[in-house]
């Protein structure tokens, strides 16, 4: 089977885990946005923004993408002897763009209303994946998907790369592929300083914000090592006590929230990248420990479930923006666009958007890939 050929079924085993820790993730995201409100009328100190740090969750979220991502596509080649392209992004297609489009197009519908400002560039770069790229913000209810852009960034590109480099035999096709990653992880505190530097709005807005494609890349690299003696030898030593890592994740987010750019752009992001791999991957081969029971237990792995869902509709209800659409005034509107009931608002949003949007889009994509089974299937049997 060619790298361009159909889709293999989703038949990979869940990792244990990833759920349990995107449930930190987004909720590390709402906490984060929820303060960054609260703080307009109240002072808040260093400590919470140190400890309801959104961008480890963002950052989390990353290395799960390219964790999970380079484990599937490398399972799809141990198995197969090849990796398909195409099945791959039919089944990104299925999975991302239903909840993303349906957001967005409440966005232009309640921007035709009058209810929230609309820009064409904001709009599209959100749509086709360069938010974070595209040097406008203005919308507010789009701001939150250069995220989402960054991770559509990387699966237009990795897939290629990983199927390039596995041409070569058994773990010569890894340490190739791995050369990928090292290389952006090492040019990442560099360019993010050279950026960050540039008297271009564009540029610099970039450098400061969006420029942290290492994340991903920390993933792909755990994925890509792990089981090589090498790497096992450092994860035991760094995991001797496994309560080091996330220790060393929230000395950083205190060092974070008190010196910001100064420690994040030349050491900080790579130095927290580091230790959110080498947690990531224990709680992924520890399911029995404390941690993992709880990581596992079904109420945190179901908001797991729901994160994607939550992620892209949480700004419209935690922004301070948000009484463009829901008013100011007390009322029912005013209570769901503000603490505690905007949590329950996200809840409930993103509840109806993984039933009603992604579960039938699932179910679709996977009768699509039956249907071109059969088809293969029926073509190699008149072609023989």
């Amino acid at each position: 089977m060619s790298s361009t050929s159909l889709p293999q079924s989703a038949s990979l085993s869940r990792i244990p885990s990833l759920d349990g820790l995107r449930a930190l993730s987004i909720f590390l995201v709402v906490a984060l946005h929820t303060l960054q409100r609260y703080s307009l009328t109240h002072h808040v100190s260093v400590g919470w923004y140190a400890l309801f740090n959104g961008e480890n969750g963002v950052f989390i979220f990353f290395e799960i993408s390219g964790f999970l991502i380079t484990s599937l596509l490398l399972q799809e080649h141990e198995k197969r002897g090849s990796i398909s392209l195409r099945g791959f992004y039919l089944r990104r297609a299925f999975r991302i763009l239903p909840p993303l489009y349906l957001y967005i197009g409440i966005v232009v519908l309640l921007g035709l209303a009058g209810r929230i400002l609309l820009t064409r560039i904001d709009i599209l770069s959100a749509m086709f994946f360069f938010h974070n790229i595209s040097g406008t913000d203005v919308m507010w209810s789009l701001e939150h998907l250069w995220s989402i852009s960054a991770e559509e960034q990387f699966y237009l590109v990795w897939p290629f790369v990983l199927v390039y480099c596995l041409r070569r035999p058994g773990r010569a096709g890894r340490m190739a592929a791995s050369v990928g990653p090292i290389a952006v992880i090492l040019a990442s505190p560099v360019l993010r300083v050279v950026l960050s530097r540039s008297h271009n709005p564009a540029i610099h807005h970039f450098g400061i914000d969006f420029f942290k494609f290492d994340f991903i890349m920390f993933g792909c690299l755990v994925a890509l090592l792990q089981h090589a003696p090498r790497f096992e030898a450092v994860y035991r030593a760094a995991t001797r006590r496994w309560w080091v890592a996330p220790a060393l994740i929230a000395i950083f987010s205190v060092l974070t929230a008190r010196f910001q750019n100064y420690f994040d752009l030349p050491i900080g992001y790579t130095l927290n990248g580091a230790a959110v791999a080498v947690f990531l991957l224990w709680c992924t081969r520890n399911p029995q420990s404390t941690v993992g029971r709880v990581l596992n237990w079904k109420p945190i792995a179901q908001i797991g479930v729901l994160s994607y869902s939550i992620y892209i509709w949480q700004t419209l209800f935690l922004h301070a923006n948000n009484a463009q659409i829901f008013g100011a005034q007390p009322g029912f509107l005013h209570w769901i666009s503000s603490f505690p009931g905007n949590w329950v608002s996200i809840l409930v949003a993103a509840s109806l958007s993984y039933y009603l949007i992604e579960q039938p889009s699932l179910q679709l994509r996977a009768r699509v890939i039956r249907a071109l089974h059969v088809y293969s299937a029926s073509r190699t049997i008149r072609n023989a």
